[in-house]
């Protein structure tokens, strides 16, 4: 095995890592009132909204976490039951659990 048979083994692991991301259905409401519904995995979430993994972990529906609400320096993480969102200043970002 030569020294680019390990980078190979590795890119292709981390292809397989990034495949395996779940993504979630999430009603997007802008500013403006503006609703649309998209598919995004928790990386993605974390790109549109400053918060950490630890947060989002609070709103995974496989997860048994109690009510909570948590303030954080530039969003607020709501999980309530059936209602769980995620609340900046541009946008509130509602979980959607389709039926």
């Amino acid at each position: 095995m030569g020294e680019g048979d390990g980078l190979i083994a590795e890119t292709q692991m981390s292809s397989f890592k990034k495949k395996s991301a779940v993504s979630r259905s999430w009603i997007l409401l802008d500013s403006r009132g503006q609703g649309k519904i998209m598919d995004l995995d928790k990386s993605e979430i974390m790109r549109r909204v400053p918060i950490n993994a630890r947060d989002l972990r609070i709103l995974d529906p496989l997860l048994s976490y109690p009510s909570a609400i948590l303030g954080r320096e530039k969003a607020i993480v709501v999980n309530l039951e059936h209602i769980k969102a995620i609340i900046t200043t541009n946008e509130v970002s509602f979980f959607c659990r389709m039926i």
